[in-house]
Parts: C-alpha cells; structure tokens; sequence
C-alpha cells in the first residue's frame, strides 16, 4: 500500500524523467513520433500519456 508520499514521489520522479528524455530529444533532431515512443517505453505510460508529457515540456514551453 503506497502513502500519498510515495505516490506523489513516484508521479515527481516520472515527469522529471519525461521532461529529461523530452528536452534530449528535441536537442538531437528525433521526431515528436520517435520521443512518444520512447517515452512509452522507458516509462511504460500510454501514448495518451506521453502525449501529455510532450504538450507539458515540448517545443512551445522550451522559452519558458
């Protein structure tokens, strides 16, 4: 049974995660398609998912 620690420790650790392999990502010149899918597989979420990591740290919040 996870406490609400853990569970928000383990939600922090992913989207650090995500924002790593996004940024990295874009830095080398891999397609949105080739990052979804990493993402998928590295963080075993579904396409829905990356696709919400890719919208929260993609190309248009790189300026922020």
């Amino acid at each position: 049974m996870c406490t609400v620690f853990e569970e928000t420790r383990r939600e922090g650790i992913a989207e650090g995660e995500a924002k790593g392999i996004i940024e990295t990502g874009y830095e080398f010149g891999i397609s949105e398609e080739e990052i979804l899918a990493r993402l998928q597989k590295k963080l075993n979420i579904s396409l829905a998912e990356a696709q919400e990591y890719v919208k929260k740290f993609g190309r248009k919040n790189e300026e922020k």
